[in-house]
């Protein structure tokens, strides 16, 4: 096998391994983890005016006995409330607030479709959590899982201006915890503010001598997020890492993948200290966060926890905050789509948690994200879109490509020119293959011949591959191509284009026909056959055969809008590499336009 088919098969393999797992965000390096109360930190006892936006310290901190949580009887025990959940709405969304722990119970956007298409997507899963949040005191913890909170707020709320909704419960020795939440009309996010007061004056004493001063906080999602696309049994496992939690502290972002907790791997449970930006849970398209706006410039020094319900496969987070009698808790939630633009609005850098690839691609994806969304202004469907930016990518490497493969085809040519005289040259050398190669390399500079310009026809592939890959992850996470039809059958590309239901079900195929992988694997093997192969035989003519199979099994399930992309590329290569063939190559020496 020449230096040129082992190079081309490297690449080749090398390509289906690095699309077989694009899919698969990167997870930081796995910290020790921690699974019950970390000590306060030093940091979070100090008063607020003292607190510095420092670089994070990210080191998971050991686990550390904290004062163990007050049970519900007894002086510190929760007076029992009466009442009746609180329904919110807004122009986007749908909110219910189980008086339980003032913690939302149901979560529905209007601006999106569920998985049958039929309602509305739901957020928050059918689930009660075990844990809620906590009020921790210098000698003791408050937990409000059940805390009875009541309000004055009527029982339906429309949300037309910015509104607070306030929430108290109160314990048996007078301490009231007050939860206010706070609603825009016209976006997805909305304030939680915690704070600690006295019913009444003579509660000091208790206050301060049995439980001593408020510290801290913690706030945190314990839901998990609901599934909100329709399963297709191909895609599944591609799919379960698009659940995982994250958290962003200082500088440094962290993942946790779902599939992790529901193997009861220890790598799904993180805590990290420093300067809090956010935490949140998330599915393929959505979104569970919370959030300190603007956190760049007003430091919040805390503590995140990432981990989750192993049984219920559902994933938590909790953030602690600083909180002082007089100065409360605050941070802000985020329920809705992952979308870059919308999230980058916060200043906390909390676009990032949207999975747009490995890190060294992330830039170019968010270019192409930019770009499609510039695109969409002018032309208002996706799937036209996806048609544009498609030609677009392969005109900007139209003159890389063409070179490659004029230098392909030029060589293909030389190589058959020059097989009598190499054939000689084998026969007078015999076994000595050093001898051969040194008689070749002579005969390529006698004849004008670069032996490396075969291999030119491999660089435009491998300098268009972060482009791929960051489409590739673009268009498999847009929350845009939800539902979104296009032309004919294809009425969403974000899933794949089942043309009809087949009476049976294949491996790797599943049960439905799916027309534009098909049209994509033909396009495939018609580019093939067109593509000049410099003494393209044996693995490499076996490779070549078996690419558009390999690529009609990677694409079958996957959204359609990443398909049509892939389709036109393939066709736009064909047409290239078909009009550079029909051109007669210059001879040895001679530039060519």
């Amino acid at each position: 096998m020449d230096k040129r088919t082992s190079l081309a098969i490297v690449i080749m393999l090398g390509l289906t391994i690095v699309w077989s797992v694009v899919s698969k965000k990167d997870t930081p390096p796995a910290a020790e983890n921690s699974t019950i109360d970390d000590a306060i930190e030093t940091a979070l006892q100090q008063p607020a005016a003292q607190q510095t936006n420092e670089a994070a310290d990210n080191t998971i901190k050991p686990g550390l006995d904290f004062e163990p949580k007050l049970s519900n009887a007894g002086p510190h025990g929760f007076i029992a409330g009466s009442g009746s959940p609180i329904v919110v709405e807004t122009s986007l969304y749908k909110i219910t607030i189980d008086p339980a722990g003032a913690t939302v119970s149901n979560w529905i956007g209007k601006e999106f479709k569920g998985a049958n298409g039929d309602s509305n997507v739901e957020l928050v899963p059918d689930f009660v959590p075990k844990e809620g949040d906590l009020i921790k005191f210098e000698n003791g913890t408050l937990s409000l899982a059940q805390a009875g909170f009541v309000t004055s707020s009527p029982s339906k709320v429309v949300i037309s201006n910015k509104q607070q909704i306030r929430f108290e419960a109160e314990t048996n020795s007078g301490i009231v915890i007050g939860k206010t939440f706070t609603f825009n009309p016209d976006s997805y996010d909305y304030d939680v503010a915690y704070d600690v007061n006295r019913s009444t004056p003579d509660v000091n004493s208790e206050l301060s001598i049995q439980l001593g001063e408020p510290v801290s906080a913690v706030i945190g999602w314990y839901r998990g997020i609901e599934s909100t696309e329709e399963a297709v049994k191909t895609m599944a496992a591609r799919s379960m890492h698009s659940y995982r939690s994250f958290a962003m502290i200082g500088q440094e972002l962290a993942f946790r993948m779902r599939k992790d907790l529901d193997n009861g791997n220890t790598d799904a449970f993180g805590t990290w200290r420093g300067s809090v930006r956010f935490a949140g849970v998330q599915n393929k398209y959505f979104m569970t966060t919370a959030f300190i706006p603007n956190s760049f410039t007003e430091a919040h020094e805390g503590i995140i926890k990432l981990g989750g319900d192993c049984e219920a496969s559902q994933q938590s987070f909790s953030v602690e905050l600083p909180l002082r009698e007089n100065h409360p808790a605050s941070i802000s939630f985020y329920h809705g789509p992952s979308k870059f633009n919308t999230l980058a609005q916060y200043n906390c850098s909390l676009e990032k948690a949207v999975n747009l690839g490995w890190k060294w691609v992330q830039p170019i994806s968010t270019l192409m994200l930019h770009v499609m969304n510039w695109i969409h202004k002018y032309v208002p469907n996706y799937g036209w879109v996806i048609v544009i930016i498609s030609i677009l990518s392969k005109l900007v490497f139209f003159p890389l490509t063409s070179k490659g493969t004029k230098s392909m085809k030029k060589m293909q040519e030389s190589q058959a020119r020059l097989k009598p005289k190499m054939d000689a040259l084998k026969k007078k050398c015999g076994g000595d293959s050093k001898r051969y190669n040194q008689e070749m390399m002579q005969l390529y500079k006698e004849e004008g011949v670069n032996p490396m310009a075969g291999m030119a026809g491999c660089l435009p592939m491998l300098i268009q591959m972060p482009v791929f890959i960051a489409l590739y992850q673009v268009l498999y996470n847009m929350v845009d191509l939800r539902f979104t039809p296009f032309v004919g059958w294809i009425t969403d590309l974000s899933q794949p284009d089942a043309l009809f239901a087949l009476p049976f079900t294949l491996p790797l195929i599943g049960s439905s026909f799916n027309l534009l992988p098909i049209l994509m694997a033909l396009a495939t093997y018609y580019q093939t056959k067109l593509t000049p192969q410099a003494g393209a035989q044996g693995q490499m003519a076996a490779m070549q055969n078996i690419m558009p199979i390999m690529m009609l099994f990677f694409l079958y399930n996957m959204p359609s809008g990443l398909v049509i992309y892939w389709t036109i590329n393939t066709v736009m290569t064909a047409l290239q590499t078909w009009w550079v063939g029909k051109k007669p190559s210059a001879p040895e020496g001679v530039a060519t336009t």
